[in-house]
């Protein structure tokens, strides 16, 4: 019941963030700086950029992304099923990890919001005021305690923006 609700507050997210065809227009000079990363991932200078191209290329450039998570990428992307990116497909990466930023940017507005008096952490009390507002319904103090439950991870009371983060990211799956 409360996961209906609470996607009415994070509904703006829900929308577009895993839509497996997202790519966004890139300028020409964007584009240059792909084909360079592209370039210096592509250990081999085959073309296309390899699991192990890929990890050791994240890994260089200080992304940290695990094997599983690697994995989970080259499935989405690899369009043409030969289990390696091309320039393509690597574009289409790009575009969701710019978006992935933009999307952290657009998720800190919505905790700040929702975080009134400014502490960086979301209490009980303004949980109940942000879904009153934005849902239009009144949650009993047992509901907003049952949201708290599934939301606030580490169980120190508070929602921080890690854990409001993850949450969302949660309901986009």
């Amino acid at each position: 019941w409360y996961q209906r609700r609470v996607r009415g507050v994070l509904n703006y997210y829900t929308n577009y963030y895993y839509k497996s065809n997202l790519r966004m227009s890139m300028a020409t000079e964007e584009e240059e700086g792909a084909s360079a990363l592209f370039r210096a991932f592509d250990r081999n200078k085959d073309g296309r950029l390899s699991f192990e191209d890929l990890r050791q290329g994240f890994r260089k450039s200080g992304f940290e992304i695990t094997n599983e998570d690697l994995k989970e990428l080259v499935e989405r992307f690899d369009q043409d099923g030969d289990g390696a990116l091309n320039f393509s497909e690597m574009l289409s990466v790009m575009a969701v990890l710019q978006k992935s930023n933009s999307d952290k940017s657009e998720i800190m507005k919505v905790f700040s919001v929702m975080d009134k008096n400014g502490n960086k952490r979301i209490s009980k009390f303004e949980l109940q005021h942000a879904m009153a507002l934005y849902c239009d319904t009144h949650f009993t103090d047992k509901e907003i305690d049952d949201i708290m439950v599934k939301v606030d991870f580490d169980n120190d009371g508070f929602i921080s923006f890690n854990e409001f983060a993850r949450c969302i990211h949660l309901f986009k799956k």
